[in-house]
């Protein structure tokens, strides 16, 4: 009898456990279920979804389409601002974002200039060695070398959480990104990917 009692609890908790699963939706009030989810927080599959959809949108929109290999714009990292309950890395989702622009042939990423500072300041470190007599001097990167970047890459990831009339929470994230051309000032480029999750008013989002 005993057996059968904790049988009983352990497939009633399997249930709950699969009913409570957080799943992917379509945002909207009918919550129609557009697939399975890990957490009701940002995973792996998110950032990559989130990055694919930018990419494709980016590299086939026409601003660019006058740029090739032979004139490739050269593009320097933005602040990509946090705007969610997570401790989340924003390069998560600028790194694959950046990989894909530099195979496309055209674009290029400088580390020398950034929001916030260069992502490797050894292009300064270097010039410092200048009439350092321990260094060959032909071997120095002379002046006048960097090169000024085109487009600036920035961007926001927001998070909104509601709570459900079934008792349920939705948490709804917004990828934004936009390419700035920084001779004008113009945003020629933006985009937003929008992920819709539900899962149980227990679940977490951080």
């Amino acid at each position: 009898m005993r057996g059968k009692i904790l049988a009983a609890i352990a497939i009633g908790g399997l249930v709950f456990s699969a009913c409570s699963k957080p799943i992917y939706t379509d945002g909207k009030a009918s919550g129609v279920k557009k697939g399975d989810a890990l957490t009701l927080g940002l995973d792996r599959e998110d950032f990559e979804n989130a990055a694919e959809a930018m990419i494709n949108d980016m590299l086939s929109d026409p601003a660019f389409a006058g740029i090739g290999v032979e004139n490739k714009k050269v593009v320097a990292m933005g602040r990509v601002v946090n705007d969610t309950a997570q401790r989340i890395d924003t390069e998560k989702l600028t790194a694959k974002i950046t990989v894909a622009l530099r195979k496309s042939g055209k674009f290029v990423l400088t580390s020398a200039v950034a929001a916030g500072g260069a992502l490797d300041g050894m292009s300064e470190d270097v010039r410092k060695l200048r009439d350092n007599e321990e260094f060959d001097q032909k071997t120095i990167a002379k002046k006048g070398t960097l090169l000024s970047p085109d487009f600036s890459l920035s961007g926001k990831i927001r998070q909104d959480t509601a709570r459900l009339e079934n008792g349920k929470t939705q948490v709804e994230y917004f990828f934004l990104l936009r390419m700035t051309d920084l001779a004008s000032g113009v945003v020629c480029w933006e985009y937003e990917k929008t992920i819709n999750k539900t899962g149980s008013s227990k679940s977490v989002s951080w």
